[in-house]
């Protein structure tokens, strides 16, 4: 007999699924712009992602000698 119960995986796929129609009724709708970045806001975008990958890197090499 199979399991009755969903997983988590099936579970969150319907959450995203049910998320992604709403944002899509909502843009449809007007209620939600997307745009893009401008250059300015991906440089600094890039520059906070580079400095949170060093600061997790650190981390990392602190706990492996601890």
């Amino acid at each position: 007999m199979a399991n009755p119960r969903p997983s988590q995986r099936e579970l969150a796929e319907t959450k995203s699924a049910l998320r992604q129609e709403e944002m899509d009724r909502a843009v449809a709708e007007g209620r939600l712009v997307i745009r893009r970045m401008t250059p300015a806001e991906r440089e600094q975008s890039d520059a906070r992602f580079a400095a949170a990958a060093g600061a997790r890197e650190g981390r990392a090499k602190r706990r492996q000698y601890a």
